[in-house]
């Protein structure tokens, strides 16, 4: 099944079904029917049907797990991956803490498990890898058990190889293969759903859905944006570039943008929902980083309070996005006020 011909895919139940709203079926509540002939309220929702997390580095952050370096650096994470190793009840934590926020889908925490960031740190061969990559399946699973609730969503994550927002270092096609199969192959079996993020390069986006296309799971698909909220990746190329080279790949159902700016995130929404057929659900989840000249840097914009937040998040809803959470500086206050139900 390709792109232009994939159902939506229901993150709370089934691949079969149209998403919920809250906790009540769009098609089974009358209260949240156009036209309902109850005309005396409105049934209060989240922003969107489908509710994801927030940042889960920079929770483990909070909770005292340090973030060193130069912003999308690889050595600045490197201790958010040994977490799952090392402190396996702090990464829980986080999750559960997005959980009781009210989100329904869980990144693992496996976005600096790769062989090129790890080996690099001098102490990690691929099996080692892998057994991070696995320990961060394992806490996502955990937390989605212990909170007893239906409908909470496993997404395995597959990251950029190398330095995060940049293009000009994503690796040859080789490495890109071999790398992303292997990733893929670790965090399948935990996950509902394949996440290819925060990818800058259209070539890289691509090698990364083949992947986790290969193991038969749904895939979604999240492009990082210019900070110039001019529209393009940060490769430059469009967004309608970055549709089209997926357009063959079975099994995506579901492009995204994230961690850039909201402002990127609301320029590009419309052309990403207008470059994909209605069956291909859209969302995102932008990053709370200042920007300066154009650059983010490694501090948070105070003025993006959960309130502001949402009220960004629902722009992004009226231009067609029915999956919408938050990327590094974004927390479970966020993510709460998303969910939240609110009358209009």
């Amino acid at each position: 099944m390709c792109i232009h011909d994939s159902p939506c895919y229901n993150n709370e139940e089934s691949p079969n079904k149209k998403p919920r709203v809250g906790n009540a079926n769009v098609e089974g509540d009358s209260s949240s029917k156009m036209g309902s002939t109850d005309s005396t309220e409105k049934a209060p929702s989240p922003v969107v049907p489908l509710v994801l997390d927030g940042g889960v580095g920079h929770m483990l952050r909070r909770l005292g797990i340090k973030i060193e370096g130069k912003v999308g650096s690889q050595e600045r994470f490197l201790g958010v991956a040994m977490a799952n190793l090392q402190q396996p009840e702090l990464v829980k934590k986080t999750h559960s803490a997005y959980i009781q926020a009210g989100a329904r889908v869980l990144t693992t925490n496996n976005y600096s498990c790769v062989p090129r960031c790890l080996k690099e740190s001098g102490s990690m061969g691929r099996e080692q890898i892998q057994a991070c990559i696995h320990a961060a399946g394992d806490c996502a699973k955990a937390a989605k058990e212990e909170s007893g609730l239906q409908g909470v969503q496993i997404a395995g994550v597959l990251p950029p190889l190398g330095p995060s927002y940049r293009p000009d270092l994503v690796p040859e096609k080789e490495e890109l293969e071999q790398d992303y199969a292997f990733i893929a192959e670790a965090i399948e079996p935990y996950a509902d759903v394949l996440l290819c993020e925060t990818m800058s390069l259209v070539r890289e986006g691509r090698a990364a859905a083949l992947a986790a296309s290969k193991t038969g799971k749904p895939v979604w698909v999240a492009w990082t944006l210019s900070d110039e909220a001019d529209g393009t990746l940060r490769s430059g190329e469009t967004i309608e570039e970055a549709v089209r080279s997926c357009a063959d790949i079975p099994n995506i159902e579901a492009m995204l943008l994230n961690c850039c700016s909201p402002q990127s995130v609301t320029v590009a929404m419309p052309r990403l929902r207008a470059a994909l057929p209605d069956s291909v659900q859209i969302g995102g989840y932008a990053n709370g980083f200042v920007i300066e000249n154009a650059k983010m840097v490694d501090a948070y914009q105070k003025d993006l309070t959960p309130a502001a937040y949402r009220k960004i998040a629902e722009g992004w809803a009226d231009s067609g996005a029915t999956m919408i959470g938050g990327c590094c500086g974004v927390f479970p206050e966020h993510i709460a006020e998303l969910a939240s139900p609110k009358c209009e």
